[in-house]
């Protein structure tokens, strides 16, 4: 099975939240927190994790919070991923051959290196606005409010 974690799960919650904000408007991690019901250290250190990849930026204060880095469009699902997960890969030979045993052997490795190839193209290409807009949200910057600050 191939699963992400529930860190990355939030991690796209929180950007879809942020996508969803007013032009210039930050969004705190406890207000982050308060809005899916999660442990506020939790928000707060997946956003960290958002914010070293260079997908949010922050201004600390009273009045700071977090933001989008680049437009929602911008932003591919594997930016994501990879920035809570690390590189993508199916199967752990597709980023390091030297670490099996089975190599010369394996009669598998091919069609998982075209699998893992054809999902990373995929969600390459899908986009934070693409997601957002399959899923119903109303179209960045025209949807309601969220309650921003503290």
């Amino acid at each position: 099975m191939i699963r992400l974690s529930k860190s990355t799960d939030y991690a796209l919650m929180a950007l879809a939240d942020l996508a969803l904000l007013p032009e210039r408007k930050l969004l705190s991690a406890r207000r982050l927190a308060e809005n899916h019901g999660l442990p506020p250290q939790l928000a707060a250190k997946v956003l960290q994790e958002l914010r070293k990849s260079g997908l949010v930026e922050t201004r600390q204060g009273i009045r700071g919070g977090y933001r989008l880095a680049r437009p929602a469009h911008e932003i591919r699902i594997t930016d994501v991923i990879e920035a809570i997960e690390g590189p993508l890969a199916l199967v752990e030979c597709v980023l390091d051959d030297h670490g099996c045993c089975l190599i010369a052997t394996c009669s598998v490795r091919t069609p998982l290196t075209r699998l893992h190839e054809w999902l990373l193209a995929a969600l390459s290409e899908l986009t934070l606005a693409q997601t957002l807009e399959d899923f119903g949200a109303p179209a960045i910057g025209s949807g309601p409010e969220l309650p921003v600050l503290q």
